[in-house]
């Protein structure tokens, strides 16, 4: 990730952050919808028992309702009045047949004698018979008619029919409503209680049911119908019947089937009939929309996901566009080039963290202009410096060729007249001949010490006008490094900005730790804020790292700067310890040559009075023998010396036309660093 743009970062870090936030509200919110949905399915499931039951009395009832309403009939109470009355009997079976012919899928309906004997009957082959015999059969019976008046015994299994039926008994009392004349009988097949309760069912739906009988633990209704009327062995149902016993009522039972796995029942105990209806399913059933709308919440969740992450991505590209603006020019600093960036003029002067930026970069490029200028006049000035004291070197080679030359040419010339001084003694006749000799060396002797002269005159002139100029120009180099030297300086703000910047992301990142904080006070409500803080956080974070990037590059320039100042005050340490000083030394050097080649004169001068004075007198040839003798010696000591020195000066003017060489290299690699900036 180091080499990532800084956008794709933040939006990674966003990114991120969006999927831990919203999987967390994934998690709550489909533990939370899931918790609700689940109970809104059981709340269901126990609706559809309720309304079963609700449904199951309601018939039931209605049921009854009939029977107690043939029961009112006045052929009824005739008849039981006097059973032998074929009139009355044939009228009750009448009204019967009619009354029968007008309920809905019943097995039949009569009436009976209290004894159960049947008088009456929708099928009439059924009249004559005694429905039960047994005395105990009978007297269980009539208690419980007595008891509760309408007697339901449930729903059992048709003796005549083999099929599941609902048995009610209705006693009759005559007119004063205690005596006892008889009861009516009958019921309902139990098949059309089962179609309403299927109609209860949707076509999607897979909750099954069971009705069974608590009491006789009998399958009252079940899917299988090879299962009706026969004993419970389901673990399931015996548990319902075993929590019916202990807690009655309604209640919810978790079990494991080996096919469908998990299941649920819910069961509703009508105990006035000793009934209870059941509803069983598996859970992957009961909770199946529960399981799709967690699939749609997470399709959801991922798409906020993507649409955020690219909302977000799009911001920062937008944010971060002045950034890549400062980007592009630092690099183009870091490559030396000057060209300011005309897009991030909008952003100069402004208070906003780019702005500051932005202001600091224009400063920047202003202070390394000047500078690069002041570097390329003192450049240009040290190499035009060079080039005069290039040429100087070279007058001054010439000239010291020459007095070179003169020099062994006179000491040449002076071997010559120490030689004919030897003579003298052993050729007095010759005398007159090496006089006018001697007189003829002087003479080019005088004349090539004049121009030795000139030249020397020419040559001090040349170094004391050289070495002022040098002087000159030193300072003004110096004062021109001073300058520049001193606006660089302006860097410091560059720095103290980026300092600044740093405080402000130092504040930026403690206020987006203590919105954080406060976001995670909120609790829910807060989850979007700490988005925003963490937001916050990574810009005051990119901030941070921006300044410090500056920071170096001020740095580095900085150092860069130290590089040129020290490199500058060793070009004048050395025109001041070094050239300046070879400069005097040739001063110096000139000015003794000078006043040697006076003393030449003045010796020459000697020895054209000397000769003169040897024409004259012949008395004193011995003496002035002796002076020529010891002259043409000290000028012998002298010549040396003036060609010491004149080797000491050809020595100094090519050190110092390697000095000027090294000056000249020296103003190049100046030049070779301004033009590196562009």
């Amino acid at each position: 990730m180091k080499n990532w743009k800084l956008s794709r970062t933040i939006t990674l870090g966003i990114t991120i952050i969006v999927i831990v936030c919203i999987s967390l509200l994934y998690v709550m919110a489909n533990k939370t919808i899931n918790n609700m949905m689940k109970q809104s399915e059981r709340n269901q499931m126990e609706t559809n028992l309720l309304a079963q039951t609700s449904l199951i009395d309601e018939y039931v009832n209605n049921q009854e309702e009939l029977l107690i309403a043939y029961s009112k009939a006045p052929a009824v109470r005739e008849l039981l009045k006097d059973v032998h009355n074929a009139e009355k009997q044939a009228i009750a079976q009448t009204y019967t047949e009619n009354y029968y012919a007008g309920l809905d899928n019943w097995e039949g309906i009569y009436i009976g004698e209290w004894n159960t004997h049947c008088i009456v009957h929708s099928d009439a082959s059924n009249v004559g018979r005694t429905w039960r015999k047994e005395a105990d059969r009978l007297k269980q019976l009539q208690d419980a008619m007595l008891k509760n008046g309408l007697y339901n015994a449930g729903i059992i299994v048709s003796p005549a029919h083999g099929q599941l039926a609902l048995s009610m008994y209705y006693p009759v009392f005559d007119t004063d409503g205690t005596t006892i004349l008889g009861y009516v009988g009958g019921g309902p097949f139990a098949e059309g209680l089962k179609n309403l309760l299927n109609k209860l069912k949707s076509k999607e739906e897979t909750t099954g049911y069971y009705m069974i009988n608590v009491v006789s633990r009998k399958y009252i209704f079940a899917d299988d119908k090879t299962l009706m009327a026969t004993d419970i062995k389901n673990p399931m149902l015996l548990n319902v019947i075993e929590a019916i016993k202990k807690n009655g009522g309604s209640g919810e039972l978790s079990y494991m089937d080996e096919k469908e796995g998990a299941c649920v029942a819910r069961y509703q105990y009508i105990s006035e009939h000793g009934w209870a209806v059941v509803s069983f399913d598996s859970e992957k059933n009961i909770y199946s929309d529960t399981r799709k709308n967690t699939k749609v919440l997470a399709t959801i969740c991922l798409l906020f996901v993507v649409v955020i992450s690219a909302l977000a991505f799009v911001m920062i590209r937008l944010s971060m566009k002045p950034l890549r603006y400062v980007e592009d020019s630092i690099k183009q600093l870091g490559n030396l080039k000057l060209q300011k960036n005309k897009k991030l003029e909008p952003w100069i002067g402004t208070k906003s963290e780019i702005g500051q930026i932005a202001t600091a970069m224009n400063s920047l490029y202003e202070s390394l202009g000047e500078i690069v200028y002041t570097l390329s006049n003192c450049s240009s000035s040290l190499s035009e410096s060079a080039v005069a004291m290039q040429d100087s070197s070279g007058v001054l080679v010439e000239c010291v060729s020459d007095n070179s030359k003169a020099t062994t040419l006179f000491a040449e010339h002076t071997e010559e007249v120490n030689a004919a001084v030897s003579k003298v003694a052993h050729e007095v006749a010759e005398i007159a001949h090496v006089v006018s000799a001697v007189e003829e060396r002087i003479s080019q002797g005088n004349k090539h010490s004049g121009e030795l002269l000139e030249k020397v005159d020419q040559m001090q002139k040349l170094a004391n006008s050289s070495m002022i100029t040098i002087s000159e120009q030193m300072e003004e180099n110096q004062k021109s490094i001073k300058h520049a030297l001193g606006d660089l300086q302006s860097l410091m703000r560059i720095d103290e900005m980026a300092s600044k910047i740093l405080n402000i992301t130092s504040q930026t990142n403690l206020l987006s730790l203590n919105a954080s904080i406060e976001a995670a006070r909120a609790g829910e409500a807060g989850r979007g804020f700490a988005v925003v803080a963490g937001e916050i956080g990574n810009l005051a974070k990119s901030s941070s790292e921006t300044a410090t990037q500056i920071q170096a590059i001020c740095n580095e320039t900085r150092n860069n700067i130290a590089n040129i100042q020290a490199c500058f005050d060793q070009v004048i340490l050395f025109l001041e310890k070094d050239v300046q000083a070879q400069f005097v030394e040739f001063a110096k050097a000139t000015k003794d040559y000078h006043q040697s080649i006076q003393d030449i004169q003045d010796i020459i001068a000697d020895i054209a009075g000397a000769s003169s004075t040897f024409v004259d007198t012949v008395d004193t040839i011995q003496t002035q023998i002796q002076s020529v003798s010891d002259v043409p010696g000290s000028k012998t000591v002298n010549s040396q010396d003036i060609l010491d020195k004149a080797h000491q000066t050809e020595v100094t003017t090519e050190e110092m036309t390697v000095i000027v060489g090294q000056n000249k290299e020296n103003a190049v690699a100046i030049s070779g660093i301004v033009n590196r900036f562009s």
